[in-house]
């Protein structure tokens, strides 16, 4: 994060409070968040960044730190200027990184015994039908939920947890190593307490000392018209259950539009294929096709030829939400039979005599795979 501002990434104030940070950090990274943007690398950066700041402006020291150098530790090259370290060839973090396998970058879990919920991905399968209408869709998954024998304390007697005498609560534990450019402090979670900040003597008989234990849920939500594949939707609150006191997680159902053989998607705009005759491409016609809202009728111009594509206005699909749809494109093949009668085929030879072309002979009687088939 060399260079930058903590506070500024985070759209905080500087004498912002703990919890305004932590709901600025919180509202940010479920925003960039890798799996509600997987077709989106910067949203990826983004979430790094915004863990880093956090990381930051969450720890007491390096805050201080930050508030009076403009650096921290993990910022700043030998000569407290960020990332001039080696001509700025990827600053002091990558260094650190490659003598010491990235131990610095862990993030300390929030201490205390407080934990909010964890986020919860889920996934719905919707039809093109359903993308033009839009529908209710009932998702499935599993969450974590409170655990009703200790009520989310984790102990056998429902008391609240001890703090870890090991971290004092922190969660890290702070470790300083001699490198040929000094000392360097990292941080680690503590293996006492697994980064929890507190401990539980008397797990709970039910969760295992968790706090929560695992539930399968039902839920319905309102998919809207003019869905992609790989949209997302966000429910609130409908993630992992917080315990002692800390925030529910949301729930993200990631959605997925199914293939229909009838129909290829771009955008709002369908195309499809429609299957006429000779004489149908000759003479002209009509005919119906399958829409999305049903069957659909197309005039066939007299001389239409093979791969010719018909425009339909407003037979596509809706914008995301709704509003005026896109349009169905169909093209047209010319089928020609495979096999034909006698008297089939002396209309098609007298045909050609009309219009001066050359008769066809066919594969009848004398033809060449007759012969060549005859010879065997």
């Amino acid at each position: 994060m060399a260079g930058s501002d903590p506070y500024a990434i985070l759209g905080v104030a500087r004498d912002a409070t703990p919890d305004q940070i932590k709901s600025a950090y919180r509202k940010l990274a479920r925003q960039y968040h890798p799996d509600v943007n997987p077709n989106d690398p910067s949203a990826e950066e983004k979430f790094k960044e915004v863990s880093t700041a956090y990381a930051v402006l969450s720890d007491p020291e390096k805050k201080a730190r930050y508030d009076q150098y403009g650096v921290t530790d993990d910022q700043a090259g030998p000569s407290g200027n960020p990332g001039d370290f080696f001509g700025g060839a990827g600053g002091f973090g990558d260094l650190f990184e490659a003598f010491f396998g990235g131990a610095g970058a862990q993030q300390s879990r929030r201490a205390g015994t407080i934990r909010d919920g964890d986020d919860i991905r889920a996934e719905a399968v919707v039809s093109l039908r359903e993308v033009l209408d839009g529908i209710e869709k009932k998702v499935s998954y599993r969450r974590s939920v409170v655990c009703d024998t200790c009520g989310g304390m984790g102990t056998a007697d429902r008391s609240t947890p001890p703090r870890c005498n090991e971290c004092n609560g922190r969660g890290v534990v702070t470790a300083v190593k001699q490198t040929f450019i000094g000392s360097i402090r990292t941080q680690t979670a503590c293996p006492k307490c697994r980064g929890e900040g507190f401990t539980v003597p008397n797990p709970c008989g039910s969760c295992q000392g968790q706090g929560v234990v695992p539930k399968s849920e039902e839920l319905f939500v309102s998919v809207p018209v003019g869905v992609e594949s790989g949209q997302t939707l966000r429910v609130s609150g409908r993630g992992s259950e917080g315990i002692r006191g800390g925030t529910p997680g949301d729930l993200y159902v990631v959605l997925h539009v199914a293939d229909d053989s009838r129909f290829e998607r771009e955008g709002r705009n369908l195309a499809t294929q429609a299957d006429i005759s000779f004489a149908q491409a000759a003479l002209g016609d009509t005919i119906l096709i399958d829409g999305l809202s049903g069957q659909l009728e197309i005039n066939i111009e007299p001389g239409t030829q093979p791969g010719d594509t018909f425009r339909i206005k407003g037979e596509g699909l809706p914008r995301l939400g709704g509003g005026s749809r896109g349009d169905l494109f169909v093209q047209l093949n010319l089928v020609v039979p495979k096999k034909i009668s006698d008297a089939e085929a002396a209309l098609l030879r007298e045909f050609a005599e009309l219009r001066g072309e050359t008769v066809p002979k066919g594969a009848g009687k004398g033809g060449f795979f007759e012969k060549i088939f005859k010879k065997r």
